[in-house]
């Protein structure tokens, strides 16, 4: 044995286990998000610590200037072949980690995420490039959005936003603003989802591209919350430009299921089942999955609630069935929150208000477990209907109504649902009318009033208030609604003073009428906006998407959901 030699005993001694870590950040990486909270990457610099202890045995220079492999008495020769082998072990990681990630891909596509999950959090310890990270917290983020839960989806968001600010990446940077976006409206923060939103769209510079198409519908998503429904149709309106002229008949779903919510709210229920058809037409035609697709789950879910609306109850309770059905064979919690919340309105308007308030309880247990103010807000409003139902029926007294409603009406105003909270008014006043406490009725119905107006429900030609009655709407190309009957009128007639006809609310040119869905199939949609016209045909019936897995539907795993578990409500 050569004299000064290593022996084995000394490779593992104390002196080379102990390598100090390297500490070194990036000036970006403390870089404030638009809350003002930072967002440093968590165990993300375990593997570089890692590689530097490996890159110091190697050969290269230790803490005190000299080789380690030297200092104990190896050539220069056998430091090239230590340095060989630690590279070439983190070539092996690195292509075990991509073959992870493929493995991952094709588990979720063959409905096992659960295992597809596990995969890629694995691959994620070992992947040491940032955009490749980058990658792979996406993919963990969009599994997790799809499976409902949300909480955990926000983490990856912030960790792609610490790469994207280290990397000073606005394509990247935009893609995580949406992500936190998304999952903020979903959490209930919807002044904070809007703010993320409007980052996205100022990094994504204008460019066409599907994630700018989500941006705008998640803009449009949280101005429906709040009650701005001219602002929603506008963001629908820029999302539906962006889905025609790329190709995307996911993206133009999604729209279709928006504006069927956003008519349905606005109580004009035919134009929100026609709507609701055209996006389960468009759901059963696209080939980006099986029947399991998020896709199909929500226009079955619309579709359902358009019906529901529209008194055809039995149609309804089969694509409600249905819906939760495959939210079960997913496992998809979200879709089975909002499905088992849809029967219980199918339930209410039977007259069945048991069964409904128990579909209602199990909807708010299930929200509450996973975050969801938004679903949750939707069921307690459902068991305050069952209440009102069983008040007025004078089945109950009018102390649990009372006590219910004012409990929604503090979750209703914390997250900003304005026209919401103008219906827990009106039924608050009902209360405290029936109790004798005239003051308390007329501070509610004053309040009432006030959150009408500050909705904005009045159509600019009768200046009458609508979308709180069944009636019948129409939206001119500036997004503003109307009468249907004053929508005609405006049609019909012309300014003196103008060559065209215009809005009365913004003043805007009128070229031609926004058709808001005919009753045929071949039916062309004009949407003119400064003169300029597009024409928005019939949605296209086959589609196979190129995109990565972030931007993809959740395919369905084998995972069920106990029903039983949250049977009572948390609130």
């Amino acid at each position: 044995m050569l004299k000064g030699a290593m022996s084995w005993e000394s490779l593992t001694s104390r002196d080379l286990i102990s390598l100090p870590q390297s500490h070194k950040l990036s000036a970006t990486h403390l870089l404030a998000s638009p809350d003002g909270s930072k967002h440093p990457l968590e165990n993300t610099t375990d593997h570089y610590q890692l590689d530097g202890s490996f890159s110091r045995l190697a050969g290269y220079q230790s803490p005190d200037g000299t080789s380690l492999w030297t200092r104990h008495g190896f050539s220069i020769s056998r430091c090239a072949i230590f340095e060989c082998f630690f590279v070439c072990q983190k070539r092996i990681q690195q292509y075990l980690a991509k073959r992870k990630i493929e493995r991952g891909l094709r588990l979720y596509e063959q409905h096992n995420q659960n295992a597809a999950v596990k995969m890629w959090r694995s691959a994620l310890k070992s992947t040491s490039k940032r955009n490749d990270r980058f990658q792979l917290l996406g993919y963990l983020y969009q599994g997790h959005m799809d499976f409902g839960k949300y909480r955990e989806a926000l983490e990856y968001g912030h960790r792609q936003l610490g790469i994207s600010e280290e990397l000073d990446s606005p394509s990247m940077r935009a893609e995580a603003y949406l992500n936190l976006a998304r999952a903020h409206e979903r959490l209930g923060g919807l002044e904070r989802a809007l703010s993320y939103a409007r980052h996205s769209l100022y990094n994504e510079c204008g460019t066409q591209c599907r994630s700018g198409g989500l941006v705008h519908l998640t803009v449009a998503r949280v101005y429906l919350e709040m009650g701005g429904f001219s602002r929603a149709l506008e963001g629908l309106q820029g999302s539906y430009k962006i889905a025609t002229s790329i190709g995307d008949p996911a993206l133009e779903l999604q729209v279709y299921v928006a504006l069927s919510e956003l008519f349905g709210r606005l109580q004009d229920t035919d134009k929100s089942a026609k709507y609701a058809s055209k996006a389960y037409d468009l759901s059963r035609s696209l080939q980006l999955g099986d029947l399991n697709s998020s896709h199909h789950r929500a226009a079955l879910l619309r579709m359902a609630a358009s019906l529901r609306k529209q008194g055809e109850l039995g149609d309804a309770h089969d694509y409600c069935t249905e819906a939760t059905r495959l939210a079960l064979i997913s496992g998809d919690q979200a879709t089975f929150t909002r499905s088992i919340r849809i029967m219980g309105d199918i339930y209410r308007k039977k007259m069945d208000i048991d069964r409904a308030f128990r579909h209602y309880e199990q909807a708010m247990g299930t929200a509450a477990a996973l975050g969801d103010r938004m679903a949750q807000m939707e069921a307690m409003d459902g068991a305050a209907r069952c209440l009102e139902a069983l008040r007025t029926q004078q089945k109950i007294c009018n102390c649990r109504p009372l006590e219910f409603n004012t409990r929604l009406l503090e979750v209703a105003s914390s997250v900003g649902a304005k026209l919401l909270v103008r219906k827990i008014r009106a039924r608050l006043a009902l209360i405290y009318r029936s109790l004798g406490d005239e003051e308390q009725f007329k501070t509610h119905e004053r309040l009432a009033t006030q959150a009408e107006a500050a909705l904005g429900l009045h159509c600019g030609v009768c200046n009458e208030s609508f979308g709180l009655e069944v009636d019948s709407l129409e939206a001119l190309p500036c997004a503003h609604i109307l009468h249907a009957r004053c929508a005609h009128e405006v049609y019909r007639r012309r300014d003196k003073n103008s060559l065209g006809r215009s809005c009365p609310a913004c003043k805007k040119l009128i070229n031609s009428r926004l058709h808001l869905c005919g009753d045929e199939p071949d039916e062309v949609i004009d949407i003119a906006e400064n003169n300029n016209i597009l024409k928005i045909s019939a949605p296209r019936t086959i589609y196979r998407s190129n995109l990565s897995l972030a931007s993809l539907s959740l395919r369905a795993s084998s995972l069920t959901i106990n029903s039983e578990c949250h049977a009572t409500s948390s609130v």
